[in-house]
């Protein structure tokens, strides 16, 4: 999808709240191009990290799809390597369908990018784990994928629960989901469900979905089991999926096990009425559960 507007008032905000602090070195899945043609946005993100601004050559070449991942990070004073089979932009050469980290890049780098690169590749598995290797701990995993419609633009399109479940397994630190209401205009939505009744949705629709991830600890990473059917799944079943919890290694129906025992401690303190109420909602959620199953389908 390449850098526009909205990523790059994304990273004039994440400058202000610290996020950049720190971090030398980013990483690329795809090498990316910059297009932006509002000049005062790429100004006022330089402003931000310090530098000089633009000069108008430069300017011109983001206006123009001329620009590249590799000059904008540079000129930021990033550190810059990508993943892409191109050789030109200082790549290393992966095909993300197969190969995995290389050793000398493991836990290296403290911003990792995805800016729609995973939704052309067949094998997410590895396009996930990859990234989660490539990044260090205490460094951020941003995604910035398809959402809504995207025709024909590639093979997978991405909901909000799938980087709460990415998260959720591999204990990663939430930074912000939003919704781009187009990759051309430099605004983000804060995603809650309740956005879906004011989308519009048609056959050129390209909402963009922004996910930025904390990673906590040094450990191999876990494939997330859709949390909705979590609650009618044997543990003999979630036994097979790791979790990560505290930064030890756990398997998932040791930490379901784990999560009931402490809410049952927490049940066991409810003065009488609190503790019926709160029976009585989780009777309802279970009663509830497999049509709200169904109707995520």
């Amino acid at each position: 999808m390449g850098l526009g507007p909205p990523v790059l008032a994304l990273y004039r905000q994440l400058k202000g709240l610290g996020v950049f602090d720190g971090i030398t070195d980013v990483m690329e899945l795809g090498a990316q191009n910059v297009w932006c043609p509002q000049s005062e946005l790429v100004k006022a993100l330089f402003k931000a990290f310090g530098k000089p601004e633009p000069s108008a050559e430069m300017l011109n070449r983001f206006a123009n799809w001329k620009g590249s991942g590799l000059e904008l990070y540079t000129a930021l004073g990033f550190n810059y390597r990508c993943v892409d089979l191109d050789p030109q932009f200082n790549s290393i050469p992966l095909d993300l369908n197969f190969d995995p980290c290389p050793p000398e890049h493991m836990g290296k780098y403290g911003f990792v990018t995805n800016h729609g690169t995973s939704e052309h590749i067949l094998n997410q598995y590895n396009v996930f784990k990859v990234m989660h290797d490539l990044t260090k701990p205490g460094g951020y995993m941003l995604h910035a994928v398809p959402f809504t419609v995207h025709l024909e633009h590639g093979y997978f399109n991405y909901q909000p629960n799938f980087f709460e479940s990415l998260a959720k397994y591999n204990a990663y630190d939430v930074f912000g989901i939003w919704v781009g209401p187009d990759w051309q205009l430099a605004s983000f939505i804060p995603w809650q469900p309740s956005l879906l009744d004011y989308l519009v949705l048609n056959a050129k629709t390209t909402h963009l979905l922004v996910a930025l991830l904390q990673k906590q600890y040094d450990k191999p990473f876990c494939v997330p089991f859709q949390g909705v059917y979590e609650p009618m799944t044997s543990d003999q079943h979630l036994a097979r999926y790791a979790m990560v919890v505290d930064g030890e290694i756990y398997d998932a129906a040791r930490a379901r096990r784990q999560v009931t025992a402490a809410r049952s401690a927490r049940l066991a303190e409810l003065p009488g009425r609190d503790l019926l109420a709160e029976l009585s909602r989780r009777i309802r959620r279970r009663l509830t559960a497999p049509w709200r199953a169904q109707s995520s389908h």
